[in-house]
């Protein structure tokens, strides 16, 4: 299958989705998420794919949803378009593989939605993440609300709803938006060259001198893409580590865990403790159960092949 708005590649077990509209900062319109749900159907079928991680560019995860295209819609279209969305965000987490949501740049809407319904999160000093939605005269329309409530607690998702807060990385992971953060000390010498160029804007702008402030606008735009590039590979290197840890593990036990946590946290703690006694139990009938514990007392690395 081809597709034109995103990027879709496999190797040894790890797919990645690369949303790939960035004249318009990754934002979700209806052919975006036609394309995503498509390929999420695809990987759901594939039992070669043993993890997944989804990302955009250096500049954007998804700047939200294409408000051209919302704008004058009406509520029959409007709910149309979320439940695309819904379906989207429901079966990233409700698949059986872990889902990585690589967060460079802006996660806003129904970017950060999206970021919300994977099973890890890694950003870094320039992602910022922010429900704009309030602002526009509507709420987050593809589980949004619910999942905020799930990761952070009531009270901090009324403040990032209601209040409609851009947000850094760095608060992001702090507050358990983000699993995991990369900080602008990870790749220094980019990130040095990226301030002294800001300064030297600001400096040139005090002059008046516009030939300096043209000069330097460039130098500082080039230094911040370059640093803003290397952040994104190391966002993403970050991912693919995370996605590499979880291939090791066996497949069975993973989708068991991520059923029994998904379960206690989306409905109640009483049905997550059945499920969690159920796929425990179910768990002993697997080729990867007696492999793992015939590894450990035989003292040596198992080899997983799968349920």
């Amino acid at each position: 299958m081809s597709f034109k708005l995103i990027r879709y590649e496999k190797q040894d077990g790890i797919a990645s989705i690369r949303i790939n509209r960035p004249e318009a900062l990754n934002a979700l319109n209806s052919d975006v998420n036609a394309e995503i749900a498509a390929v999420l159907e695809e990987i759901d079928a594939d039992r070669s794919v043993r993890v997944l991680i989804i990302t955009g560019d250096a500049r954007a995860f998804a700047a939200g949803a294409d408000i051209t295209e919302m704008a004058q819609a009406s509520p029959r279209r409007a709910l149309e378009v979320s439940s695309l969305a819904v379906k989207i965000n429901n079966t990233l987490e409700n698949m059986s593989v872990p889902t990585i949501a690589a967060v460079a740049g802006y996660a806003f809407g129904g970017g950060c939605e999206m970021t919300l319904a994977c099973d890890f999160r890694v950003g870094g000093s320039r992602t910022r993440m922010s429900f704009p939605e309030v602002g526009l005269g509507i709420i987050p329309g593809a589980n949004g609300c619910v999942r905020a409530v799930e990761l952070v607690g009531a009270a901090k998702a009324r403040e990032l709803i209601m209040l409609t807060p851009v947000i850094t990385g760095e608060e992001a992971y702090k507050i358990g938006l983000l699993n995991r953060y990369v900080g602008p000390g990870e790749h220094d010498e980019l990130e040095r060259a990226a301030l002294i160029a800001k300064q030297n804007l600001s400096d040139a702008q005090k002059t008046g001198d516009e030939a300096e402030i043209r000069d330097a606008k460039k130098t500082y735009k080039d230094a911040e893409a370059a640093a803003a590039q290397e952040e994104f590979d190391t966002i993403y290197a970050l991912a693919l580590e995370i996605a590499q840890a979880l291939k090791e593990k066996p497949a069975c036990a993973l989708a068991a865990a991520k059923a029994a946590i998904n379960r206690a946290a989306l409905e109640t703690v009483a049905a997550g403790k059945e499920t969690e006694k159920a796929e425990f139990t179910l768990l002993f009938d697997t080729k990867d159960q007696k492999e793992g514990m015939a590894a450990l007392t035989e003292k040596r690395k198992p080899l997983y092949t799968g349920c």
